[in-house]
């Protein structure tokens, strides 16, 4: 009998943790699309490119995003609307209450082909910031983007 009560209890256990787990995901909000704008960097043999950035994106029904387009324009320095995304679109995921991922990021500049690189984002009141990630190239980026509607993860 005691077997059969311990078996039980494992069982109504591992069903709780089965069923607990997807609840404890972290997912993107709001769905629907979204824009990000702001600046970024990008840097590659010891040059660097400022530019004004405006991304395109999406968010599904189940939180997770894409970046789907985006565009830049000089910010003090000449060569950023030659700027141009690849393997688009880049898939977004959250991975913790204030953390998300993209997924391959892949860019040619006219320093030359950066990617692809999975890049770590901090997600803060609406704020995607990412600060020297190395991407495959030889290249870093960083950039502090704004995004509209506000984008926030929620588990």
């Amino acid at each position: 009998m005691k077997t059969i009560i311990a078996i039980a209890t494992a069982s109504i256990l591992s069903l709780g943790s089965a069923v607990l787990t997807p609840a404890a995901a972290f997912h993107l909000t709001p769905p629907g699309d979204f824009t990000a704008d702001g600046q970024t960097s990008a840097t590659k043999t010891g040059l660097t490119l400022p530019c004004n950035a405006h991304f395109t994106g999406t968010v599904d029904s189940k939180g997770l995003g894409q970046v789907t387009g985006g565009s830049f324009t000089d910010n003090g320095s000449v060569g950023c609307t030659a700027v141009a995304l690849q393997n688009l679109p880049w898939k977004a995921k959250a991975v913790s209450a204030t953390k998300a991922k993209l997924y391959n990021v892949t860019f040619t500049t006219p320093l030359g082909d950066c990617g692809p690189s999975n890049v770590p984002v901090k997600v803060k009141n609406g704020v995607l910031k990412f600060t020297t990630v190395a991407l495959a190239g030889g290249c870093t980026i960083s950039g502090k983007l704004k995004t509209s509607p506000k984008l926030a993860i929620v588990p």
